[in-house]
């Protein structure tokens, strides 16, 4: 019986974009989670890639850790595809915190090796958990190395107010990359929405879009309209602002 051939990070892949594809899982994720998205794209011609990345707190899911050991680990992961497959750059595809990894990976020097980021849901300017971080956060604090030991640092390292948040002052995007932003109104674990619109910087290509399906947090990554929309992010013209669909 012929083994099927797999979705992400195939060598046999003979891709119809010259730049491949790099997914980039959130906080408790894991890659698979875009198994929907990567054939949808790898349908349409891209070479998909994707790696679990940071530390497993909870069985089956990774992502937890130190969001700069993280940025360290997505900076491997890119040069691990540009590797394989012989191109120069690479475009991302994040949900949440890897929305979060990618832009601080950028702003340290990864735009070289960027063409286009789509991200849906990400934290780029922290979360405040829908109201309920000012409650929480006290208390993650005073237990900080208990929630480190079961959470990792990110999870309170995003929280709207943390100290690492407020020490990491880095620009939102570069004009040498083209974003695409993605968000929800139902999402009620990235909030405000605002926290996901991205600032254009020296004049980067930037589109922050609202979601018309309006997806809840942890389904995003899944949703066929986000994979439609995400097609679009990676070759849409410059300056256009609206799908044609």
């Amino acid at each position: 019986m012929r083994l099927p051939k797999p979705i992400f990070n195939n060598p046999d892949f003979t891709p119809e974009h010259p730049t491949p594809v790099l997914f980039v899982h959130g906080f408790q994720g894991r890659t698979s989670a875009f198994k929907r998205q990567a054939r949808y794209l790898a349908a349409h011609g891209y070479w998909v890639w994707g790696f679990d990345y940071g530390r497993m707190r909870v069985p089956g899911l990774y992502g937890t850790g130190d969001l700069d050991e993280l940025v360290t680990e997505l900076a491997g992961n890119v040069e691990k595809v540009l590797a394989a497959t012989g191109a120069k750059k690479v475009d991302i595809v994040a949900h949440s915190q890897g929305g979060t990894v990618t832009k601080l990976y950028i702003a340290a020097g990864g735009h070289e090796k960027v063409r286009r980021v789509v991200t849906m849901g990400s934290p780029f300017h922290g979360t405040d958990l829908d109201g309920r971080a000012k409650l929480i956060s006290p208390v993650m604090n005073k237990q900080q190395a208990v929630v480190n030991r079961l959470l990792g640092e990110s999870a309170t390292q995003h929280l709207v107010g943390s100290e690492w948040l407020l020490a990491r002052v880095v620009p939102d995007t570069h004009p040498d990359v083209v974003y695409t932003s993605l968000y929800s109104r139902r999402d009620h674990i990235v909030t405000p929405n605002s926290t996901s619109m991205l600032e254009s910087v020296d004049g980067a290509d930037v589109v922050n879009m609202e979601i018309p399906g309006a997806p809840l947090h942890p389904l995003m990554p899944r949703d066929l309209e986000i994979a439609r929309l995400t097609r679009w992010g990676l070759e849409r013209k410059p300056g256009e602002t609206t799908p044609p669909f």
